[in-house]
Parts: structure tokens; C-alpha cells; sequence
């Protein structure tokens, strides 16, 4: 997998690894206008706080996604700590061999009961290449985001707050939705918690990833069955401590930037449609009753 500098870093001192840089907001905000919305820019004031823990940030975009790269600049200057990009690998450029070299259906169980399209291939060994990165470089907490979310007034906190209280071989999650389900508290500080979920949530928007679970995650995934998020479910297969920061501080903004770079993009027939509605909310119930059987 290819490395690609974003040209946007921060001034690191000592072995220690990086420095905390807390942003405040400068634009005018009285009339109560949307951050999110790309005619209103933030402008950000950089000023360094010591003892972050967090060695790098990665924002993972692919390179024919040319209209994400406007978002992509945004995050590189909006985040707290040193960022670059890292080349998402192109699932539609993959060979059959190389797909067959990597996809075992049926893998794990419960099994996941569909194919895989090639976008969803090439996701996971996106991820799947920045694990190898946090492991090769010797980073022990490792930021990641995709190329489609919005870090928010207050992210720095959040992320702060996260690697404070992050063990080796956690594996921190910044939700982009509202998170409610049954958990255990780890971490509490003010509105600050870090949770546990009984059953880890889906998508890979944010994520703080520290070296020791990256190791595992590769260790378990020479081959693949499913997406990577349902994959990091798995805390059977894993052995990865998942855990959630509350607030993230984080939403997603692909609606604003054409949708998902992932789905196959053609209409799927009836049929299958209709075999997906029966098989997905089965797989989920295997998934949840297994999840809280370990976490009990």
C-alpha cells in the first residue's frame, strides 16, 4: 500500500511521541450557523498541550475519490495531532487471484451470510495495511479516520480524553451515531466516558487504535469472511478490547460527498434484496447473543 504525505504536520519533540494541539474556534459563530456546512470554513488557532500519547493521525481516502479530497484537506487541518493520508487500496483494481487469495467465505462464526463485493475487500485491506503501518513504525496509538467525517469543536477533548485512559491493545471507537446500548463504564470525567459496549457497534469512521491491538487484528485476519467493522465485532476472534468515547465529537458528512465509496453500485435485484432483509436482522441477533454470552 502506497504512502502519500499530506504535507500538514506538527512540530513533534522528544521520543515521547506527539503533542497535543487544542483549537479554538475564531470564526463568529453568534448567529448559531452550522460548522458543518463547507460555506462557513472554521479557521483554527493551533496551540500545543504536552502529553498526548497519540503518535500520528491517518485519514484513508482513495485517489480516484477526487471529490472527497476537499474534506480530506479539511480534516488534515482540523486535526490535533500530526496527520496524513494513507491510500486506500482500490477494490475494483484487485485481481481475482488476489481476491480469492483473501476472501474465505464462512470463515468465522457466526458466518456472515454474504458474498463480499469488492469494495468491502478493498476497505478491509485498507485497514488491514494501516494496522501493518501502526505495527512497522512502532506507534502506540494511532488515530484513524475515513474521508467522510466532520471532526468537531471540542474533538481535541475527546481524543484527549481517549488516549488518557486507552490500555494496550484498546481499540477506542468515535462514533458517528447516537450510542445507547447496554455497556459497562470504564473512564468518567465531567460529560467524558469511556464505555464497553455488550455488543461493539458497527462502522470504522474514527478510531483510536493502539500497536498492541493492531497486532492482534492482523494476526486474525491473514483471511477474511466479512466487512471489516462486522469483523471487529468479534471480540471472540480478536481478542481485541473494543470500547466507545462518548461524546466523539465526530458525525458523517458522505451524504454531502456523493455517498459510500464501498457499495458495489448497481441496483441489487428484488430477490436478493428481499434475502437480505430475511438473513441481516438473523445475523445480527447471532452476533448480539454471542457478544453479550462474552461479555458476561
Amino acid at each position: 500500500m502506497g504512502r502519500r504525505s499530506s504535507g500538514v504536520r506538527s512540530d513533534r519533540s522528544g521520543t515521547g511521541g506527539s503533542l497535543r494541539r487544542c483549537f479554538e474556534t475564531v470564526s463568529d459563530n453568534s448567529s448559531g450557523d452550522d460548522f458543518t456546512n463547507h460555506d462557513h470554513a472554521l479557521e483554527w488557532i493551533p496551540h500545543e498541550v504536552e502529553n498526548m500519547n497519540v503518535s500520528q493521525a491517518l485519514v484513508v481516502t482513495l485517489r480516484r475519490a477526487t471529490a472527497r479530497q476537499p474534506q480530506v484537506q479539511r480534516i488534515l487541518q482540523t486535526c490535533p495531532v500530526p496527520c496524513e493520508i494513507h491510500d486506500a487500496v482500490d477494490g475494483k483494481l484487485l485481481a481475482d487471484d488476489e481476491l480469492q487469495r483473501w476472501v474465505e467465505p464462512r470463515l468465522h462464526s457466526p458466518s456472515y451470510p454474504f458474498p463480499l463485493n469488492v469494495g468491502e475487500v478493498g476497505c478491509f485491506l485498507s485497514h488491514r495495511g494501516i494496522w501493518q503501518r501502526i505495527v512497522d513504525e512502532g506507534w502506540e496509538q494511532t488515530l484513524v479516520v475515513e474521508d467522510d467525517i466532520e471532526l468537531e469543536p471540542g474533538f481535541e477533548e475527546s481524543l484527549a480524553f481517549a488516549s488518557d485512559h486507552a490500555k494496550p491493545g484498546d481499540y477506542v471507537q468515535f462514533q458517528v451515531r447516537p450510542f445507547s446500548s447496554p455497556h459497562r463504564v470504564m473512564a468518567q470525567q465531567s460529560k467524558w466516558s469511556l464505555l464497553c459496549p455488550d455488543v461493539i457497534p458497527l462502522r470504522t469512521s474514527a478510531q483510536l487504535v493502539t500497536r498492541l491491538a493492531a497486532e492482534k487484528l492482523l494476526d486474525a485476519s491473514e483471511q477474511i469472511d466479512r466487512p471489516v467493522d462486522a469483523f471487529i465485532q468479534m471480540r471472540w476472534v480478536t481478542g481485541v478490547r473494543v470500547v466507545v468515547m462518548q461524546p466523539s465529537c465526530v458525525h458523517e458528512v458522505s451524504a454531502n460527498l456523493g455517498g459510500s465509496t464501498i457499495g458495489g453500485g448497481k441496483k441489487r435485484p428484488v430477490a436478493d434484496r428481499v434475502k437480505r432483509e430475511v438473513l441481516r436482522p438473523i445475523y445480527r441477533f447471532q452476533i448480539a447473543t454471542r457478544s453479550r454470552r462474552d461479555a458476561a
